[in-house]
């Protein structure tokens, strides 16, 4: 039954993934802001679906009805879970279109119905596990990627202090990412003034802070700041981020190239759980922090445009409407830079 996956196919497996996930996370939520949940799982499944009749090659003029597709998929594979997905699908429409809330019961019984499905389905039609499915596939910034491959690798060994670590340098790299690293000086609209250096003059580290505890105190809100404003800006949740660093270390960078990080008790005692909401949480941050991406072009290509160019640019002069009845006439203040 299982076919070669096209890139196409994997990033679609990779969004319903998504999808379920970002149900699994509301629905842990408080009522009644838990009950976005049936409405995530709902979407998860009913992408999938798409994707298995894209798949399996089936026909499909225009999407059918959410049941319909048991019917339409049975000729190339029989899915299983017809009766509960009605279930679910009746909790959707109750909620969109009635305003009743699901019950706690209702939302965990979705939740573990989906999740069944899922993991029964995917290796028989697309010839993979499910949890094998990575949403890194959709992310747009290769070395926020790349970091979170590579902390995987440690979490397949069970090392998660060392996987959060990883983690923790996928997220400081998301935000050198819009930080205008391209430009001389970086400016961006995403940093908020310039990186303040511990080398900075005067010093406010270590013994220096005792004689200018005022300006340390001030370095540490600018900083602190800074930080907040750069992650907002790129629609990433501020309450989340608060967990994250709680969970994950402060690696740190040294001039010879190492980056290192203090492993206390409460690091050691970080499980699987905390692994998986860690890199979700990096992987949802990217994808929201993306939108930038057009912006970041943009900022990219005027750079590239206006720095060294090979016409003088001119200055102009505003003087308020144009007069249609005379003449447009150039400003006496109009000169060459």
């Amino acid at each position: 039954m299982a076919r070669s996956l096209d890139p196409f196919t994997v990033q679609r497996l990779a969004y319903v993934r998504y999808l379920y996930r970002e149900g699994i996370e509301q629905s842990r939520q408080p009522a009644p802001l838990r009950s976005r949940a049936i409405t995530s799982f709902h979407d998860a499944v009913e992408n999938y679906l798409g994707v298995i009749t894209q798949h399996l090659g089936i026909d499909v003029a225009k999407a059918p009805d959410f049941i319909a597709y048991w019917t339409l998929i049975k000729e190339k594979f029989d899915l299983p879970k017809k009766d509960a997905m009605k279930r679910l699908n009746d909790a959707r429409v109750a909620l969109k279109h009635n305003g009743t809330f699901p019950s706690e019961h209702q939302i965990e019984q979705a939740h573990r119905t989906v999740e069944d499905f899922f993991t029964t389905v995917t290796p028989k039609v697309f010839g993979l596990d499910f949890d094998s499915i990575d949403m890194v596939d959709l992310l747009t910034q290769p070395d926020v990627a790349r970091l979170v491959r590579e902390a995987q690798t440690h979490a397949d060994v069970g090392d998660y202090p060392h996987a959060l670590a990883g983690l923790a340098l996928a997220f400081d790299e998301l935000l050198v990412h819009y930080a205008g690293t391209f430009t001389r000086p970086r400016t961006t609209v995403f940093t908020f003034g310039p990186d303040i250096n511990i080398f900075d003059e005067p010093r406010v580290d270590g013994e220096h802070s005792r004689q200018l505890r005022r300006l340390k105190k001030l370095t540490d809100v600018a900083l602190a700041t800074q930080r907040a404003l750069r992650a907002i800006a790129l629609g990433i949740d501020y309450a989340d981020l608060a967990r994250f660093r709680i969970v994950t270390p402060e690696v740190t960078g040294y001039g010879d190239g190492s980056r290192r990080y203090m492993e206390g008790v409460w690091l050691k005692a970080r499980t699987s759980d905390d692994y998986d909401w860690a890199r979700h949480f990096v992987i949802e941050s990217a994808l929201r922090a993306a939108r930038a991406d057009e912006i970041q072009g943009m900022l990219k290509a005027r750079y590239d445009t206006d720095w060294n160019p090979t016409t003088p640019r001119t200055e102009r002069n505003w003087r308020g409407p144009l007069n249609q009845e005379e003449p447009a006439q150039a400003s006496v203040f109009e000169t060459d830079l």
